[in-house]
């Protein structure tokens, strides 16, 4: 027992941490059968809305935490997005002529038929056609960036703005899918100008596709003044009392819990930066408790307690009330909990409150701010229409302020944004400026002073990779380059769910079968190695769902290969031991001799399947790289539970009685 206790402890670590890391898969399952059992009744719908209100937080974090399934498993829309570089590398050509359209067209011709970047092809057949008529690419590209002008330095120039207008696609796509609500998304990168999305639970074709290729808006509103807004929120807050379907919404006493999460929230890097871009004159004036209204209330609330008081206070104030849940006097921001920002949105989008505000102003959210189980997300009341949109923006630079040593974006504009800028800062000197992309607020930087040029800086940012999301925002308002979807195709639900149920039926048949065999055959090894088995499924499950990996298909059938692999190690250590035994050997040094001898053929071969593994994972995709992934995992934790704790449990048996250990 002494000799194995740090094994022994290492072991429990493992199934502890294993289960801890399952817990979320597990609490994610049973909400989504709760939220499952609501039906389509209007009832039903409250009671849905209701129930999303008091466990929305919960579900997202267990939902993040959780295995993810893939579109094979649940069901829902893959789309492959392709950048046309050429159409980038057309627009950004000074002149056009007839030799530079004959490369164009060479290039699209072979476009089609490779999936190489394209930036070197067309640079190529440059060299090829326009080259010996003494052309050069400084003829028709001009890039600050590539100094002398040579073509090598203008190919990267281009490449460069290549790469940066698939991530710039990629950020917009991310941001409009969380606005539509399938916060699972999965998106990446395939090669130099692909880019791979899946949506797993969504079944409107028409809908993702209007959602993933239309234009970006990007706008720069005021941030309104808080008479205005005092106004506006008095007037829903009139129209929706005695609303009894928002009660339960805004009487939930949540406040506290909401309001020491805040608090927490605020402390990190990014509430405070979110923080630091906020008016305290806006927000908080907005929502003063002093006003001469809520005097009259506090006289109507003498003699009451404090449960009848917040009452009396949500009943004349249903809308403003949830806001109040979030209201920072010392830092002027305004934070909402995700079930109470749907809850908002939902009631500002309704056909009767739109009209109260639509003229005035604009209600809209900034990005998450993620803090520990809890996202929040900061509320703006900005200016009904926008000053200027992002079809005035000309080049954006994320830098470090040689000063202050601090991050800083500057953005430069056209001639006419230019002008309309110098007006909008002149007029709005010490007031905010909101930067929102598709009713996203990025950033609200404060005026300083007016802007004579379109040439802008914009401080205050918490680090370096922030500095860089602003400046692909800002540079997201006009894409360079058009985004076309080349490829989508549905899952059914229902396919999902009949793949859900043979695959897990598959894994369970397939454990059963070997348990019963290795336990007939190897009698207590056998019983050994079946729980071998089942602690290295527990941790391959754990495994995925600590990195985020998604499970397919093929990925249940890497389980299942797992199951296999794994029986196979104890295979060979126990026909090892026979034949030690068959030699005459006592039970101890049999094993021992048994262990040692079956490691090197066990490890070569797991070895082997990694690598396996490895390469699929390298040269395939989705599908390929699903199975792949579960393997890899699978074949660690079987070299892990074979070896090692199989080896442990016979110790322990040995010290408790020898006589009981069979190996068939």
């Amino acid at each position: 027992m002494k000799k194995n206790r740090a094994k022994i402890i290492l072991i429990l670590l493992f199934i502890a941490g294993a289960i801890y890391a399952l817990y979320p898969t597990y609490e994610s399952t049973k909400m989504k059968g709760e939220l499952d059992e609501f039906g389509t009744s209007a009832s039903d719908s409250v009671k849905r809305v209701h129930w999303l209100a008091q466990n929305g937080d919960d579900l997202k974090t267990a939902n993040a935490k959780a295995i993810k399934l893939g579109l094979d498993l649940r069901g829902g829309i893959y789309v492959t997005m392709e950048v046309d570089v050429l159409k980038f590398i057309e627009e950004q050509a000074l002149q056009h002529d007839d030799l530079l359209d004959s490369v164009l067209h060479v290039t699209e011709r072979e476009e089609a038929t490779t999936e190489n970047p394209i930036v070197p092809l067309f640079v190529q057949h440059f060299n090829e056609i326009a080259k010996p008529r003494s052309k050069s690419l400084a003829n028709y590209f001009y890039f600050a960036e590539a100094g002398n002008g040579d073509d090598k330095s203008i190919q990267a120039a281009l490449q460069k703005g290549v790469d940066e207008a698939v991530d710039r696609a990629i950020e917009i796509i991310r941001n409009r899918v969380d606005q539509f609500g399938l916060t699972e998304l999965t998106i990446q990168k395939q090669g130099s100008r692909r880019i791979i999305i899946e949506l797993p639970g969504g079944q409107d074709v028409n809908q993702v596709h209007q959602l993933l290729s239309g234009t970006a808006q990007l706008e720069f509103r005021v941030l309104k003044d808080p008479e205005i807004v005092k106004k506006v929120l008095d007037r829903i807050d009139k129209h929706l009392k005695g609303d009894t379907s928002l009660a339960y919404v805004t009487k939930k006493d949540t406040t506290k819990t909401d309001s020491s999460r805040m608090a927490e929230a605020k402390k990190t890097d990014s509430a405070k930066t979110a923080t630091k871009d906020t008016s305290a004159s806006t927000a908080t004036a907005a929502l003063n408790p002093e006003d001469s209204a809520h005097r009259a209330d506090s006289l109507a609330e003498v003699g009451m307690t404090q449960e009848q008081k917040i009452a009396h206070y949500v009943k004349g104030h249903p809308f403003t009330s949830i806001l109040m849940k979030g209201a920072d006097q010392k830092s002027g921001s305004i934070y909402v909990s995700d079930s109470d920002r749907t809850i908002v949105k939902r009631i500002l989008a309704r056909p009767d409150v739109r009209p109260l505000y639509a003229d005035e102003v604009s209600f809209m959210f900034s990005r998450p701010i993620p803090e520990k189980n809890v996202t929040f997300y900061q509320l703006y009341f900005l200016a009904a229409q926008p000053e200027l949109t992002g079809k005035v923006i000309v080049d954006a630079r994320a830098d470090i302020d040689q000063q202050t040593g601090h991050p800083e974006v500057s953005m430069q504009m056209d001639d006419d944004g230019a002008h309309v800028w110098r007006r909008v800062t002149k007029a709005n000197i010490n007031k905010q400026v909101a930067i929102t992309l598709d009713s996203v607020v990025y950033s609200a930087p404060k005026v300083l002073g007016e802007i004579p040029s379109g040439n802008s800086q914009i401080t205050g940012i918490g680090d370096m990779t922030e500095a860089n999301m602003l400046k692909i925002v800002l540079k997201a308002g006009a894409l360079p380059a058009p985004v076309k979807i080349i490829q989508e195709s549905v899952v059914g639900p229902s396919l999902g769910a009949d793949s859900i149920s043979k695959g897990t039926w598959s894994i369970v048949w397939s454990f059963v079968v070997v348990m019963i065999f290795m336990a007939f055959y190897y009698v207590t090894g056998g019983l050994v190695a079946d729980m071998a088995v089942l602690i290295n499924l527990l941790i391959t499950m754990a495994v995925l769902s600590t990195f985020g990996a998604t499970l397919t298909l093929p990925g249940m059938a890497g389980l299942v290969l797992t199951v296999g692999i794994a029986v196979d190690a104890n295979v060979l250590i126990y026909e090892r031991i026979r034949e030690e035994l068959s030699l005459g050997k006592s039970l101890k040094l049999a094993m021992d001799d048994g262990y040692h001898r079956a490691f090197p053929p066990i490890f070569d071969g797991h070895l082997t399947a990694f690598f396996s593994g490895v390469i699929l994972y390298a040269f395939g995709t989705g599908t390929v790289q699903g199975f792949a992934v579960t393997l890899m995992i699978g074949v660690s934790a079987s070299l892990f539970t074979a070896i090692v704790i199989t080896r442990v449990i016979f110790d322990l048996l040995m010290e408790r009685n020898q006589e009981m250990i069979k190996f068939g």
